[in-house]
């Protein structure tokens, strides 16, 4: 890899206290395209959902003051840019792309043979990560709105029942917010299934957050798609659903015809070691 020059000294984000790296990544995502503000519990989630390694994460400074930050997941020889961002002040000056390059070194340099990523749509990074080498592998939707089909209640799996119906079921290779890792991380999760108790045909990992019904995973055998989609109704008993990284398929289009809407999308991205 083709690392290029910057003014920047790098430390790894261990070496920073909590609220050091609590603050230094809100300072990244200021005026953001969306809102990006965490406290610490969320930052805390973030980190367990995305198995972030603060040892390969990456903090730049200049002089004393910390300027960017960049988070790595790591599963094996995968790593994954889990958030990233400059503060506002360096913004604008083109060091982004030395950053990224610095930042897919360190993973390199640790063992990495593949690093993943998601950004928005409307993400001016998007130029950035395809210099650095990234593509395209997929497009994930963001998908909200109110089912309009008939709810009919479906079966309370047990949490480890739900996942093994994940992985055998037709679904989508899963990205990484929604490998099983970042699943398990989450044991608070409401399954809903459809089908035979010991043998599901459709399973969804949900969350009940207010006004909305969360989906946080979900797959189903293609005719058993309006069962499992009844039992979303029910179990949303008059809330709004939201779907985060449906990629575009079969899936996606029920889930379009019972009612929701794409809100956003996200590229997925993907670099891989020669």
């Amino acid at each position: 890899m083709n690392a290029l020059a910057h003014p920047f000294t790098r430390r790894a984000a261990s070496t920073l206290d909590f609220p050091g790296l609590l603050a230094i990544w809100n300072e990244a995502y200021r005026g953001y395209f969306i809102p990006f503000q965490f406290d610490a519990a969320m930052l805390q989630r973030h980190m367990a959902l995305g198995s972030i390694d603060l040892d390969r994460s990456c903090v730049w400074f200049d002089g004393d003051t910390p300027m960017a930050v960049a988070l790595s997941g790591v599963r094996g020889t995968r790593a994954w840019l889990g958030g990233w961002g400059i503060a506002p002040d360096w913004r604008g000056k083109r060091h982004s792309l030395p950053l990224v390059r610095d930042f897919m070194q360190v993973q390199v340099d640790a063992g990495a043979r593949e690093i993943d990523l998601e950004a928005l749509e409307q993400n001016w990074a998007l130029r950035t990560y395809a210099q650095a080498g990234f593509v395209d592998t997929r497009r994930l939707l963001v998908l909200e709105g109110t089912l309009t089909c008939a709810p009919l209640a479906g079966h309370t799996p047990s949490f480890d029942a739900a996942l093994q119906a994940l992985v055998t079921l037709p679904r989508a290779p899963a990205c990484w917010q929604r490998d099983i890792p970042a699943l398990r991380a989450q044991p608070d999760l409401i399954p809903v299934s459809v089908g035979p108790g010991t043998a599901p045909t459709g399973v969804a990992l949900t969350r009940i957050d207010g006004d909305w019904l969360r989906i946080v995973d979900i797959a189903c055998a293609p005719d058993a798609t309006g069962d499992l989609l009844a039992a979303l109704a029910a179990t949303a008993d008059g809330r709004r659903l939201r779907v985060v990284n449906e990629p575009e398929g079969p899936l996606a289009d029920a889930l379009y015809a019972a009612g929701l809407a794409v809100a956003n999308a996200q590229r997925e991205m993907r670099w891989r070691l020669p």
